[in-house]
C-alpha cells in the first residue's frame, strides 16, 4: 500500500498582483478542503528598498506624468501598508472559510525568501506571475526559481480562473511526485473532477514504465486518471500546460534533478 501523505501547512507568498490574490483564494479553498493551516508570506523586496537609497531614483505615478524623488522612508512605509492590507485580506478570507492561518513579513530577495519558506511547507501555492511587470504572460521570477530549485510540492494558478476540471499533476516516478499524485487524486475525488497525469518521458519505454507505476499508485488509492506524455520537463513547458486542458490546478513536484529552467 502506498504511503499516506497529508497536507498540514500550505504556504502562499503574497504581493499586490492579481495573480497573487488568485493564489490566495485558491489556497483558502484548498486549505478548507484538506483541513490544512494557511501561512501567508509577504517579502519586503530588498531591491526596492536599496533602489530608494540612490539619489537619482525617481517614482512615476500611473495617473500623472509627473515624477518625484524616491525616498527610502516612503518606500518602507508603502511596503508596511501593503503588508497590512494583505494580512487583512488573508484574515477575512481564511476566517470566512474557517481556516487556521498565520501571516509573517520578511525582508530580502523575493525568490530567495520564498524558496527558503517552502522548506517548512507541505504545499506552496503561487500565482503564475508577480507584480514586477504588469500584463506579463511568462512565469514570474519567483515561480521560475521554485520550479527549478525547489524541493517541495507546488501548485501554480493563473489569474482570472477558479479551480476547474481537470486536476493536473506531474509524475516523474520520484517519492515527491508520488505525494503529488496522491494529493491531486484526493482533490479530484473531493471536487468530483477528472485527473490528468503528465508523464515526462523521452522514450516509449520510459513512458510505459512511468505510466504503469502511476497506474499502480492510482489503483491503491482507488482513483483513475488519463495520461499525457511530455517530451521534456521544463519551466516554460509547464507554464504552457497551465490552461491547455482547461483551467484546472497543476500540482508540481519541484525537483532540481528533473526540472530544467529553460
Amino acid at each position: 500500500m502506498t504511503q499516506k501523505w497529508t497536507v498540514q501547512r500550505i504556504l502562499v507568498p503574497l504581493d499586490a498582483s492579481e495573480h497573487s490574490l488568485t493564489a490566495l483564494n485558491a489556497a483558502v479553498e484548498l486549505a478548507a478542503s484538506l483541513n490544512a493551516e494557511l501561512e501567508g508570506l509577504f517579502v519586503e523586496d530588498i531591491n526596492l528598498v536599496q533602489l530608494a537609497e540612490f539619489p537619482f531614483a525617481q517614482e512615476v505615478s500611473l495617473f500623472s506624468p509627473m515624477s518625484r524623488q524616491l525616498e527610502k522612508g516612503s518606500m518602507e512605509r508603502q511596503l508596511r501598508i501593503q503588508a497590512q492590507r494583505l494580512r487583512q485580506t488573508l484574515a477575512r478570507l481564511a476566517e470566512r472559510a474557517h481556516v487556521a492561518w498565520t501571516f509573517r513579513v520578511v525582508r530580502g530577495g523575493v525568490p530567495a525568501q520564498v524558496l527558503a519558506a517552502t522548506e517548512s511547507a507541505d504545499l506552496t501555492i503561487l500565482g503564475k506571475a508577480g507584480s514586477s511587470i504588469p500584463g506579463r504572460t511568462r512565469a514570474g521570477s519567483t515561480v521560475r526559481t521554485i520550479i527549478s530549485r525547489g524541493r517541495g510540492m507546488t501548485l501554480i494558478v493563473q489569474h482570472g480562473v477558479r479551480f476547474k476540471a481537470p486536476v493536473q499533476t506531474v509524475f516523474t516516478g520520484s517519492p515527491l511526485s508520488g505525494k503529488a499524485l496522491e494529493i491531486s487524486t484526493a482533490v479530484a475525488a473531493s471536487w468530483k473532477m477528472p485527473l490528468l497525469v503528465l508523464i515526462p518521458a523521452a522514450t516509449p519505454e520510459e513512458r510505459n514504465d512511468l505510466q504503469n507505476r502511476a497506474a499502480e499508485i492510482l489503483g491503491q488509492l482507488g482513483g483513475a486518471a488519463t495520461f499525457q506524455v511530455l517530451p521534456r520537463l521544463s519551466c516554460e513547458q509547464l507554464v504552457r500546460v497551465i490552461g491547455a486542458h482547461g483551467t484546472g490546478p497543476l500540482f508540481l513536484p519541484c525537483e532540481a534533478s528533473s526540472l530544467s529552467g529553460g
